[in-house]
């Protein structure tokens, strides 16, 4: 946990706002140290806008409350910086990978823990949420740290059989749910599918047991979580919140903001993002692990299956997909492939051993490891049957590799189980398996220590924020010359003004310059003072306000112009 949390902080700090989606994030956490129960975006909105535009309205209800409360608390405590508004992040998945621990020892041993632990904890797509990178970053790790949470509370529910932790775990999925909506419920499925496998006989549990009224209890206080703030908003902000709720909803039948993608999508383009190197390992383990589960009916083996099956499933069967919904789901898979290595430790456990071995070898055999997609609108249509199964088909041949080499050894147990040299034979393949995945585990832990390598940085943006939050009054309204996606977000952030871009794109995503003029006296016309930010060198027909060059941004010089009369 030292560790990673040790690796996780490098150039945690670092200045640059990431558009999709970290500055909404950052921006309406620090307007919550203004009301911290009213979420905005532009918190003085000098321009008409629309409601159902998440992308530049006033009220912001397109992610529950959860995640941004932890950020404005930390601005409060720290400052308004980039430090503090990653740091709640570093720290909730630092304590998730503790809960992976507890989660692999409780089901399985401790052996599995420390394996699912590291797993976990050093997985660059993590590590890329918590740094900004990612669509969804914070949000999706606040989600993550209590779903798990909610899941090991569940486990400890069933083994006691109190009402009290079954209460616990339905508050901790009400705290899911405040994350980032519907996604939490994972944990009240995999209960609903533990009371079913119980009562069909399919899983024997031993040591726990699990009721209809524990399920109630589970949802019950999910509810009583969830109700205030659900209340709230249909109270204060009945209109965005009905239309933002709708809109999740219609992930499940509708391509929601062009992120409309096969079924096949998740398994074979997001996920590999996850798990660089062992993806095709990761997915075997899983198989190996539904094989043992029918074999054994073990309460550990079904829970995380439950698990791993509840967030993939839906994922693919729903017509939009982001690349990091099923980010929750990442304990489960870790946790399947920590249980593998360790059973393979274990004596007269050959089988584990050789599934380990042929996976392994199966990767060194064929290439792959990373996703072939090129980018998010590859493929234009939802008509194909599985494209990005075809993209990567290496996972395919991955897995093809696996079951002849797993079909090979199987053949050889049967030759030589007779014989007690033949403890040696799998001695030796535990040997070179490891030995490989020594060298893979180098290459995932570089695979995360890119990420933090990476250190982007706005000092321009910086400085000029800077600038306008102590020199020009509230009531300023900036607009800036830059066209890129998202720049107008970066000044905002470190300006604590409404800024807005001179530029808008058509229909065809080309660059149309605004009516500047025109922009200048709505705003007048609602009491504000326009001003034009030119970065891009370009002399604008207006009087400078002030002007400066930046040393930490290659000595680059911006003006500000007055706009208006």
């Amino acid at each position: 946990m030292l560790a990673s949390f040790l690796a996780v902080l490098r150039n945690l700090g670092h200045t640059a706002i990431h558009y999709w989606d970290e500055g909404f994030h950052a921006i309406v956490a620090r307007n919550l140290l203004k009301h911290p129960l009213t979420f905005t975006l532009y918190d003085q909105p000098w321009l008409p806008y629309d409601y159902k535009g998440w992308g530049a309205n006033h009220i912001w209800l397109h992610k529950p409350p959860l995640a941004m409360w932890k950020i404005a608390l930390s601005y409060w405590a720290l400052g308004e910086n980039t430090l503090a508004l990653r740091l709640p992040s570093a720290i909730l998945a630092t304590m998730a990978v503790w809960v992976t621990y507890r989660i692999a020892a409780d089901l399985f041993d401790r052996r599995a823990g420390v394996i699912a632990a590291f797993l976990q904890g050093f997985n660059p797509f993590l590590f890329g949420s918590i740094h900004g990178y990612n669509y969804s970053d914070h949000i999706d790790i606040a989600l993550l740290f209590w779903v798990e949470v909610s899941c090991w509370l569940l486990i400890r529910a069933i083994r006691s059989g109190t009402l009290g932790l079954y209460a616990l775990c339905g508050i901790a999925q009400g705290l899911a749910y405040l994350s980032k909506s519907y996604l939490a419920l994972i944990t009240f499925g995999i209960a609903i599918a533990i009371w079913v496998a119980t009562r069909i006989k399919m899983l024997n549990l031993k040591d726990g047991r699990i009721r209809v009224r524990d399920i109630a209890v589970q949802l019950l206080s999910s509810m009583l979580t969830v109700i205030p703030w659900v209340t709230y908003c249909l109270i204060k902000h009945p209109k965005e919140y009905i239309w933002e709720h709708k809109r999740v909803l219609d992930h499940l039948s509708a391509d929601v903001e062009s992120w409309g993608a096969t079924w096949d999508r998740p398994l074979f383009d997001y996920m590999v993002q996850f798990y660089p190197v062992i993806y095709t390992i990761v997915i075997g383990a899983v198989l190996c692990l539904i094989w043992t589960t029918f074999k054994n009916r073990s309460f550990g083996e079904f829970l995380t299956l439950a698990w791993v099956i509840g967030v993939v499933v839906p994922h693919s069967f729903a017509l939009t997909k982001t690349p990091s919904a099923t980010m929750i789901v990442t304990p489960a898979l870790v946790i399947c492939l920590s249980v593998i290595i360790s059973r393979s430790w274990r004596k007269n456990d050959w089988i584990y051993t050789a599934s380990w071995f042929a996976l392994t070898l199966a990767t060194v055999i064929i290439k792959g490891g990373k996703s072939l997609v090129k980018g998010r609108d590859q493929f234009d249509t939802l008509s194909k049957l599985a494209p990005y199964l075809e993209t990567n088909f290496w996972i395919i041949k991955q897995l093809l590799v696996f079951g002849v080499v797993l079909g090979f050894l199987f053949l050889c147990h049967w030759l030589i189980h007779r014989f007690s040299w033949q403890r040696w034979v799998w001695f030796c393949l535990r040997l070179g398996v490891v030995g490989i995945s020594i060298f893979y585990a180098k290459g995932y832990i570089d695979s995360s220590t890119t990420v933090t390598s990476r250190n982007v940085n706005h000092p321009l943006y910086q400085a000029i924020g800077e600038k306008i939050r102590t020199d020009f009054p509230d009531n300023a309204c900036f607009f800036i010359d830059h066209s890129d996606y998202g720049t107008h977000f970066y000044l905002m952030f470190y300006a604590d003004r409404s800024v807005y871009q001179t530029t808008t794109r058509d229909a065809k995503q080309q660059i149309v310059d605004r009516d500047l003029q025109k922009l200048a006296n709505q705003v007048q016309d609602v009491g504000g003072i326009p001003y034009l930010v030119g970065i891009i060198g370009k002399d604008h027909n207006y009087d400078i306000v002030f002007e400066a060059r930046v040393e930490a941004a290659m000595d680059r010089t911006y003006r500000i112009y007055k706009l208006g009369d």
